[in-house]
């Protein structure tokens, strides 16, 4: 019997270890393909290396979206359509023009997805009537990630000003598939180039191993099993 008890142990244990998640990474998130291999884009979009002015966050390579004037002739309304994004989401931040990339990801709730990015922008100094910005979006959500208040740094690149790279996070809810996409867009005018540069993007999967919740419960069940057999066999022996 404990044998057999034993076996049941390591059954539950085996079936609480089973994945329960199934995660598609982001293909090409560093974009050390040179180009934009498994990502569509729209507008001013080029992949550069640190010719750039700007060193990639990860490895030679990374994205640059920019809104250069008379060069990006990419409407808001345009840019919704493109990230499959309602109708206002940009436009009613006077977005006039933009530059956008995006891609189709398969994540489960839990997976944190993960990028660096740098906003760069000629906007000196910064105005609220013109105010550019870049974000991200995953299905119908628009991220905003900084405007023409936000840079600080001078810039090496053809822009005057930028962020730096920073990284940022952000867990899925629901288990799903999704649009992710990046954007940078002219608001009030398309005079003045603005720019979101992208790398190092990832989609971390839940830990399939076992969830801390699976581990106590496996413990606690071998525990009793044991114990309950001890007290069977010791009542044998009497």
């Amino acid at each position: 019997m404990f044998k057999l008890l034993s076996f049941a142990v390591v059954s539950v244990v085996g079936l609480t270890l089973t994945p329960t998640t199934v995660s598609a990474a982001v293909l090409n998130g560093s974009f050390e393909t040179g180009d934009f291999s498994n990502w569509i884009t729209t507008g001013q979009t080029t992949v550069e290396d640190f010719n750039f002015g700007v060193t990639p966050a990860d490895a030679g390579y990374q994205a640059v979206l920019e809104t250069l004037q008379d060069t990006t002739t990419v409407s808001g309304s345009d840019l919704e359509s493109f990230l499959g994004l309602s109708n206002g989401s940009l436009t009613t931040d006077g977005v006039i023009e933009g530059s956008a990339i995006k891609q189709t990801i398969v994540a489960s709730s839990g997976d944190i997805l993960s990028f660096s990015w740098n906003f760069l922008t000629d906007q000196v100094p910064p105005d609220s009537t013109f105010n550019d910005f870049a974000f991200f979006s995953l299905g119908n959500t628009v991220s905003s990630l900084a405007d023409t208040f936000t840079p600080t740094t001078i810039s090496f690149s053809r822009l005057a000003l930028e962020t730096g790279y920073q990284t940022y996070s952000y867990t899925i809810p629901v288990a799903g598939t999704y649009t992710l996409g990046f954007g940078v867009v002219d608001a009030g005018d398309s005079a003045v180039n603005s720019a979101l540069v992208i790398d190092n993007v990832k989609l971390q999967a839940v830990d399939e191993s076992m969830s801390s919740t699976g581990v106590a419960a496996a413990m606690a069940l071998g525990v009793w099993l044991q114990t309950k057999a001890r007290k069977r066999s010791h009542k044998r022996q009497k």
